[in-house]
């Protein structure tokens, strides 16, 4: 099982719907792992080394790339990224002794799993010295690649604070201080937070530059459903000229009020707009080889066909419902959960709503502990309260919400008495951003561990007969 306190959190509460949520859950998040499909992906047949899918184009489209091993040098592996370690640990059992040497940066949580590919473990969401430390490696091993070699990148969501290194001029210290203050007390979304802080790093986003003339094939686990716009693009940031990547990336701590707040090295950096740590041009964007391995449509699919194989009416309301604040898009689905149970719509029960995205903690000065999935589930509680037939569950499938060793968590309508009886005014832990403290203390937090991926979050409410 991935959820590894199923008996806890059946031992209260609604036990007949909790067993259906945690049913759909497992089904989902067993369905975000990246590892079979990198298997599929890269293969050694009669002295030749594939890159593509056997009996079909890649997701893309492209035909598949293959290589007479006997003309090929050195294969690399490099990344970084929550879902880094285990797509290389795929590209490990795929590849074995041809593997000349690599390095991949995981989340701390994770355990080092690979052989021939050293592996640091650093922090997320805010980077540390050995985020630092480990980029600094990658790179080195990037910079030893030549024409003839091969550089797989395995790279995912996470990437962006776990391949940390510093732009000349700019500190550690800087940057910790950008994250926390960007994303966390002004709330702005990881996709503007991830335009401003990519820019004063020389790795990410950037790794095929570093790897001269050999060739480079990108293996990606992506937190984005095929072709939706998951968050309001004021920019594309891929066709912004390298002037204008450093005016948006002021434009953005200006929206979010946070100009005044980051260092002046910061400041200095963005208005000198050096071209040489600016995003890849087009050229250099040619020149890679990109393979999407997983994604949150497998894990909305994997769960929908769950919910429907035990008889119920399942429907994926948003693949990417992302960048709202978390307690809003609580309250919303709680009011839908309502609808369903009193008038039978917009489905007739049984039946389950699912969403995916990243929805939005924004803490200001608060003092709790919790994170967009334990806030989200404590928020649906109120509305819940009294129905026998309602649960409502929702997990990060990289196994952390914020910074809490728990995926999410789980209420019914008995949550909120079980909540008061317990001491807990919710309202006021909501206000205070202490999500995890109140489900923790009645069983309610869901524990997975990390679980080496990233396709965002997993929401799931569901209403049950009458």
């Amino acid at each position: 099982m991935i959820i590894q306190n199923t008996k806890e959190l059946l031992s209260h509460g609604d036990t007949g719907g909790r067993r259906i949520v945690l049913e759909v859950l497992e089904a989902g998040l067993r369905a975000s792992d990246p590892y079979d499909n990198v298997r599929r992906l890269v293969r050694v047949q009669d002295g030749k080394l594939i890159v593509g899918y056997e009996d079909e184009a890649g997701p893309q489209g492209q035909e598949p790339l293959v290589f007479d091993l006997s003309q090929v040098g050195h294969i690399y592996v490099i990344g970084g990224g929550k879902a880094a370690q285990r797509q290389a640990m795929a590209l490990e059992d795929a590849l074995g002794d041809l593997i000349t040497g690599g390095h991949v940066n995981a989340k701390k949580g994770d355990r080092v799993q690979l052989k021939r590919i050293e592996v640091t473990l650093a922090g997320h969401p805010i980077p540390d010295e050995d985020s630092v430390e480990g980029a600094r490696k990658i790179l080195e091993v990037a910079r030893k690649a030549r024409k003839g070699d091969i550089v797989f990148f395995s790279e995912s969501g996470g990437g962006s604070a776990l391949l940390t290194l510093p732009a000349p001029g700019i500190s550690l210290q800087d940057l910790r201080d950008l994250s926390r203050v960007l994303y966390f007390e002004h709330g702005a979304p990881m996709w503007d937070t991830n335009a401003v802080r990519t820019l004063l790093t020389v790795l990410r986003s950037r790794e095929v530059r570093y790897v001269g003339e050999a060739t480079f094939i990108q293996v990606s686990t992506d937190e984005r459903p095929p072709r939706l716009r998951v968050h309001v693009a004021r920019k594309n940031q891929a066709e912004l000229s390298s002037d204008d990547a450093y005016k948006h990336a002021i434009e953005i701590l200006k929206r979010y009020d946070c100009w005044d707040r980051v260092s002046e090295s910061i400041r200095q950096f963005l208005l000198a707009a050096d071209p040489q740590y600016a995003f890849l041009t087009p050229e250099e964007r040619a020149r890679m080889h990109y393979y999407r391995v997983a994604g949150p449509e497998m894990m909305l699919g994997a769960a929908q066909s769950r919910a429907r194989e035990l008889g119920l009416n399942a429907m994926i309301v948003a693949s990417s419902l992302s960048d709202v604040e978390a307690r809003c898009v609580g309250e919303v689905l709680a009011y839908m959960a309502q609808e369903i149970e009193v008038y039978g719509r917009p489905l007739t029960p049984p039946c389950i709503l699912l969403c995916g995205g990243e929805l939005l903690v924004t803490v200001g000065e608060s003092t709790g502990v919790g994170g967009r999935n334990q806030e989200f589930v404590l928020s649906t509680a109120p509305r819940l309260a009294g129905s026998s037939r309602a649960v409502a569950a929702s997990v990060d499938s990289d196994g952390n919400d914020g910074p809490t060793e728990f995926a999410g968590g789980i209420v019914d309508g008995l949550t909120m008495n079980r909540a008061r009886e317990a001491g807990f005014d919710v309202f006021q832990e909501l206000r205070n951003h202490n999500s995890s403290g109140v489900l923790q203390q009645l069983g309610d937090a869901i524990y997975t561990g990390v679980r080496g991926t990233n396709v965002q979050d997993l929401r799931v409410v569901y209403v049950g007969d009458p």
